[in-house]
């Protein structure tokens, strides 16, 4: 049976996965508005799949981080397959380079309020962190940049692009290691909630 991916964290991005987690179709849909064509371009792949809706098992989708309309759609699209008794699964876009066997790095992506988001990790630890744009030209001067992944040049912006060149992106590494990186999902089998840059109680919390 095959699996459905969508990402939308950005660019929307749509995948077919067959059972040994290889991509039997994979692409991306740039400066398109996702919520117009997500059917549409979800119907042509399983045609040129030569597949039916029926034979889809699961969906997996990407949490974030990313911004509300975007994960909103991903997540509400997945809900009505899990209707019909599909398994739902989801991950974070920066743990696909540790499910690839990345031991550390840094990943970073726009955020809200001209902020900039930051994951750390390494074998022992993770850790995140929101830079102000006042502040990230003294912040990049203390990443190493020989493990630095951004998810894809639609995940950041012109001020941001200016302190790195062809940097790794999250998204190559999904395309070349499919294996690996839902192998790693599918036996954590979590359905995780989507992530907006900062912990929902921080998200959302109401100014007095």
């Amino acid at each position: 049976m095959a699996a459905l991916f969508i990402d939308s964290t950005y660019d929307i991005t749509l995948g077919i996965l067959d059972e040994n987690l290889g991509w039997i179709q994979f692409e991306r849909f740039s400066n398109q508005k996702a919520s117009a064509i997500i059917q549409t371009q979800t119907n042509n792949l399983l045609i040129k799949s030569n597949l039916k809706i029926s034979d889809i098992e699961s969906i997996i989708t990407v949490a974030g981080p990313g911004f509300y309309t975007g994960l909103r759609l991903s997540e509400g699209f997945a809900d009505v397959f899990s209707f019909s008794n599909r398994k739902i699964l989801s991950f974070l876009s920066y743990d696909i380079p540790a499910y690839s066997g990345v031991k550390s790095g840094v990943w970073m992506t726009k955020a809200y309020r001209g902020e900039y988001f930051f994951h750390f990790w390494d074998e022992h630890s993770s850790r995140n962190e929101l830079v102000q744009a006042k502040n990230l030209s003294d912040f990049m001067k203390t990443i190493d940049m020989d493990n630095f992944y951004i998810h894809s040049d639609a995940a950041v912006d012109d001020i941001s692009r200016q302190y790195f060149s062809n940097p790794k992106t999250t998204f190559e590494l999904l395309k070349e290691n499919s294996d690996s990186v839902f192998e790693a999902i599918l036996k954590a089998q979590p359905r995780i909630d989507s992530f907006y840059f900062r912990a929902p109680e921080d998200e959302f919390k109401v100014s007095l």
